[in-house]
Parts: structure tokens; C-alpha cells; sequence
């Protein structure tokens, strides 16, 4: 196996365009103003994908899972130092592994400074690999559960396997393929453990499903004028139910998602925009934004450049070649080892 890299990101939408590079396809809403940066570093020992995404803002991400592939995701950040981190709306415990029911949807609220791991191996393969543990108790019925508080030693000694192996598939490949190995044995049977003892999958927070039924008609919608009013009236909810659910379960109101959505939308259409063809104008009213100085002022705040720094940017094609901004001097790359 070849020595893989880190490959930097320097906003929210080259994240995307990395996930969307290993057939993860995300939509991705960062929550919080100034540039995302971060790495991503894809590992494939064998059958299994390993992808470790290290990043320095609160993200929102929700999409479609492959329902081949087993997923099972954790944040590789202390327990004591991890921020809250919402699976569907629910909190979920420092030591969880999550995304584990193939059925549904990732949807996913992540706190600022994360390093997130993502395992995923065909799912003939899991099986094969837990029958030859004989991890009998991992059946379908266990797994159909999003998500297992893991003990505190078995999560720590699993974090710090992954840890190890990601350092040593960029600095002795071959030493990586042993830890590979090791893996296994404290994954699943920690898997087996956390099932029998782990809290039950309580019933979905309040209001959740409301949140992600306003999130499907925005996006079926992404450029029609809207008030608050006329969300509630499209999706038959109440006005406190709507609010309420948004603040719980993203930190914000509905209409200040609307906003974000919105001006991520912008971003991608002026990194994918001909610079000397399109405007920022345009881009801005296409996408709802009326008052030309807002959008910029808001713009500016969210991503950390003004829209005509994108604009000039663009790739004028598919968005798959843009350059990074430089990163700011003032803002230091997530400064996590191992």
C-alpha cells in the first residue's frame, strides 16, 4: 500500500466535492461564519474504507445512505473534549459509534473541531468478518439501531487503534495492515458488548421529523420567496413547533437556515460560474438575495471572502477545479496529532 496524504480543504464546498470523490454525497451546511478548513485523509486497507475528516466549524450534513455498505462513524476527539454531536436530532453520548442502520438517511449535526472517522466495507464482507469472530450477537435486529454507547475503555482503545493506524498508514504503510487486523476484533466485539448493555434507541426527539420535512421542500424550492408563515402553511406546522424543532436541532430558526442554504447555494453557483460571464449580481438575485450589500455582508461573515473573491475563483464547467482561498494568517489549521 502506497503512503496516502491529507488532502486540505479550505471551505464547505470542496469538502463536498472530496466526499462526493468517494461516493459519499452529502449535502453539507456549515453553521458558523468564516472558512471551514480542514483535511481529509482516505485510507482502503483491503475491503475496508477508511476516511478520517478533520474539521474547525460546526457542520450539518444529511443525504442518502448505500444501503451495500456498512457504515460505522466516531469522533476520534477526546471524550472529555468532544463537543455535543446530534444523530436525527438526538444527543448523542461522547463515547457512541453511529450510522449504523443501512435503512434511512445520514442526517447529522457536527460540533466545531472534529475528527471524524468513517469505516465503511461491503456488507457481505461484515458479515463474513463477524461470523468468523463469532460475534453472534451482532444480528440484524442489533443493527437496524443507528447508533451504540460504547464503554468507555472499549470506545478509547478502538479511537486509539484508528488514531494509530491513520499515522501509520502516512509514515509505514506496511505497519498499517497489522494494525488493520487488530481493529476487527475490538470493533465488533465492542459492537456485541455496547448492544447488550447500551441505552435503547429512544422514540425520535419532538419535532424532528418537521425539521427534515422543511428541509426536503426547501430543497425542492431553493430560489421561492418564503416567509415564515409560508413554511408552517407548507408543511402543516405550527409556528412555535417549527421554530422550536430548528433551534433544537441546528441552533437556529428556520428562517436563519433558510438564509444558509441560500447563501451556500450562491457559493456554488460562483465557483462554478464563468468569471467573465457572470455577475455577482445575478448569482445573488437567483438565489432569493435582494439587497446586493446584504448578500455580501452576509456572505462575507458566513464563508470568510466576499462573493466576488469566489466569482473569480470559478471554474466556468463543474466546479470539480476551483482553487482554494489562502487560509487566513489569524486562524490556525485543526492542530490535532496522531
Amino acid at each position: 500500500m502506497s503512503a496516502p496524504s491529507p488532502l486540505p480543504f479550505g471551505c464547505v464546498e470542496e469538502l463536498r466535492l472530496l466526499l462526493a470523490a468517494r461516493g459519499l454525497e452529502l449535502q453539507l451546511t456549515q453553521l458558523a461564519g468564516g472558512l471551514l478548513r480542514g483535511d481529509l485523509l482516505a485510507l482502503r486497507l483491503g475491503e475496508l474504507g477508511l476516511l478520517r475528516i478533520r474539521l474547525d466549524r460546526p457542520l450539518h450534513a444529511r443525504g442518502a445512505k448505500d444501503p451495500r455498505q456498512q457504515l460505522i462513524c466516531l469522533d476520534l476527539t477526546p471524550p472529555q473534549r468532544a463537543g455535543p454531536c446530534r444523530s436525527h436530532g438526538q444527543l448523542l453520548p461522547a463515547t457512541a459509534v453511529y450510522g449504523l442502520a443501512r435503512s434511512g438517511e445520514v442526517h447529522l449535526t457536527l460540533p466545531a473541531r472534529t475528527d471524524l472517522a468513517l469505516l465503511l466495507l461491503p456488507l457481505e464482507s461484515f458479515h463474513r468478518r463477524r461470523l468468523q469472530l463469532g460475534v453472534e450477537a451482532l444480528e440484524e435486529r442489533v443493527l437496524a439501531r443507528n447508533w451504540l454507547q460504547l464503554d468507555p475503555q472499549r470506545f478509547t482503545d478502538l479511537a486509539l487503534t484508528l488514531r494509530r493506524l491513520c499515522a501509520a498508514a502516512l509514515h509505514h504503510p506496511a505497519q498499517a495492515a497489522l494494525l488493520e487486523r487488530d481493529l476487527w476484533p475490538l470493533l465488533l466485539e465492542a459492537l456485541a458488548q455496547a448492544a447488550g448493555l447500551g441505552p435503547r434507541l429512544l422514540r425520535p426527539p419532538a419535532r424532528i421529523e418537521l425539521v427534515k420535512a422543511t428541509q426536503r421542500w426547501l430543497d425542492d424550492h431553493p430560489d421561492q420567496p418564503l416567509t415564515l408563515e409560508d413554511l408552517c402553511r407548507v408543511v402543516y406546522g405550527s409556528r412555535r413547533s417549527l421554530i422550536q424543532g430548528f433551534r433544537d436541532h441546528l441552533g437556529m430558526g428556520p428562517m436563519a437556515y433558510l438564509k444558509l442554504q441560500r447563501l451556500h447555494g450562491a457559493r456554488r453557483s460562483l465557483l462554478r460560474a464563468d468569471p467573465a460571464g457572470a455577475t455577482v449580481l445575478a448569482v445573488a438575485t437567483h438565489h432569493g438575495f435582494l439587497n446586493p450589500g446584504h448578500f455580501a455582508r452576509d456572505y462575507r461573515r458566513l464563508f470568510g471572502e466576499p462573493p466576488s473573491a469566489s466569482l473569480q475563483r470559478g471554474t466556468g464547467a463543474s466546479g470539480l477545479a476551483f482553487n482554494p482561498a489562502p487560509a487566513p494568517a489569524s486562524a490556525p489549521p485543526p492542530g490535532r496529532s496522531g
